[in-house]
C-alpha cells in the first residue's frame, strides 16, 4: 500500500494543508456562523465554513501557493496515493477497497487529482485520519 516515502510525502502535504487552512480560517473567523446559512447540527462534526468557496480569493496566499506547488511537483503515482489516503480519511474508502480504488484514482486526470487535493479545506485532517487508518501515523487527536 504505502511505503515510508509515501507516508513522508503525505505528512508533508498534510502540514502544508494545515498552514493553508489556518490562513482560510483567519479570513473567515469574523463571519458569524448564522451568516453562513446552515443550521447547527445536533451532533457530529460541524464546520459550515468548509463549504465556502474561497479558491480565487486565496490563490495568491503564500501558503496556498506552497500547497499547490508541492502537489504539482509530486509524481503522478504519489499524487494518486495521497488522493487515496485522503479518501480513506474522509471515510469514502476502506482499507479493504484499496486495490479497486487504485483503478479509480488512475482514471482521474492530473488536474482532477490536484483540484481534489488542494480544494479540500480539511485536507490536513483527512490525510492524518487516512494515515492513521492505514497504520502509518499517530492517532488524529495527537496529530500536529
Amino acid at each position: 500500500m504505502l511505503n515510508e516515502l509515501d507516508v513522508l510525502e503525505a505528512r508533508h502535504i498534510a502540514d502544508l494543508a494545515l498552514d493553508a487552512r489556518k490562513v482560510r480560517d483567519r479570513l473567515l473567523e469574523k463571519v458569524r456562523e448564522a451568516d453562513l446559512g446552515e443550521p447547527k447540527p445536533i451532533r457530529g462534526e460541524h464546520n459550515p465554513a468548509a463549504n465556502v468557496e474561497l479558491t480565487d480569493v486565496l490563490a495568491s496566499e503564500p501558503e496556498f501557493v506552497a500547497l499547490n506547488q508541492a502537489i504539482a511537483r509530486l509524481p503522478r503515482d504519489m499524487r494518486e496515493k495521497i488522493w487515496l489516503v485522503m479518501r480513506v480519511g474522509f471515510g469514502d474508502l476502506g482499507i479493504s477497497d484499496w486495490d479497486s480504488a487504485v483503478n479509480a484514482a488512475s482514471a482521474l486526470t492530473d488536474d482532477d487529482l490536484a483540484v481534489n487535493l488542494a480544494g479540500d479545506p480539511d485536507l490536513h485532517d483527512h490525510l492524518r485520519k487516512g494515515l492513521y487508518a492505514l497504520g502509518a501515523a499517530v492517532p488524529p487527536d495527537n496529530a500536529g
